[in-house]
């Protein structure tokens, strides 16, 4: 089984646990990446069994690695310690086979053994974004320029496109991760006069519009309106002459942050004027309940 475990510090220093037999730090346990706790809110009914759901959130995972290492004592203790310095943040990167997940963690405490031939290291990290993630975004274009090609590319042809223009109003993002609240980031472009661009949920009838009626976003060409929707992320910027302003104001009353939720995702942007003349992209990153 093909299974290793990467932590790497704010430091940029980078460590590896596995299960090969000539590993620097030999794997032994991993706790924590495979369970999911959540807290159930219920509410007790009066003079009636049981009681009402009310909500729940997952709680923040608690990663606990254990290790063994059998020589060059003081060095890779000393090392251990320069990895996970307490109350430091850091990436775990869980590699099992061909998949790769990363989960963000802070170090609660480093345990290593004394003295023995082979010593034990236990390392505990508290990850309060329980989630693991991908390790690079996806990115879908709705409406903009595909390249046809890409380099190291011979030309054959002397009419050989560069690139063919993409305009798909609706587009749909299957979330099979299990995860729901997903940020996504919003990307349009002007490439003509634009105003107020709109995007839509049609699953869960909800959008979120930049610009109104009374306090019109005029975006002329080259500007680009960002919009990110993640927890602690969400905000609307223009990008306009080679500046970037938060722009929140512009928010139409009823916008809400679209989020990806599990299952099926149905987008569609539009605006108030020019809505062919806008280049529209969607990034957002999986995020699942364990490994």
């Amino acid at each position: 089984m093909a299974k290793k475990i990467t932590c790497i510090n704010e430091d940029d220093v980078q460590i590896e646990f596995s299960y090969d037999e000539d590993a620097e730090f030999f794997l032994i346990s991993l706790e924590g990446a495979y369970s999911v706790s959540n807290n159930v809110v219920t509410s007790a009914n009066t003079m009636t069994d049981g009681s009402t759901y009310q909500g729940s959130t997952t709680k923040q995972r608690n990663i606990v690695i254990t290790a063994e290492f059998d020589e060059d004592y003081q060095a890779r203790r000393d090392f251990l310690y320069k990895c996970f310095k307490p109350k430091t943040p850091g990436t775990l990167t869980y590699t099992e086979n061909a998949e790769k997940r990363e989960i963000d963690y802070y170090v609660e405490t480093i345990d290593i053994d004394e003295k023995g031939v082979v010593r034990n290291v236990t390392i505990s990290l508290i990850c309060p974004d329980p989630f693991f993630k991908d390790l690079q975004d996806t990115t879908i274009t709705m409406a903009g320029w595909e390249p046809c090609f890409e380099f190291v590319h011979e030309f054959t042809d002397e009419l050989e496109e560069f690139g063919v223009r993409v305009a798909e109003l609706v587009k749909t993002i299957e979330n099979d991760s299990a995860a729901d609240h997903i940020g996504i980031e919003i990307y349009m472009e002007a490439t003509g006069s634009v105003k107020n661009p709109v995007l839509y949920h049609v699953e869960q009838d909800i959008h979120i519009k930049v610009g109104t009626e009374d306090f019109p976003l005029v975006m002329e060409p080259g500007d680009a309106v960002k919009i990110t929707t993640g927890t602690n992320e969400k905000n609307v910027y223009l990008i306009s002459g080679g500046e970037t302003k938060k722009i929140n104001e512009y928010l139409d009353e009823e916008s809400e942050f679209i989020q990806l939720v599990h299952g099926q995702n149905t987008f569609i942007y539009d605006a108030d004027g020019g809505e062919d003349y806008l280049n529209v992209t969607i990034t957002y990153r999986f995020r699942y309940l364990g490994v």
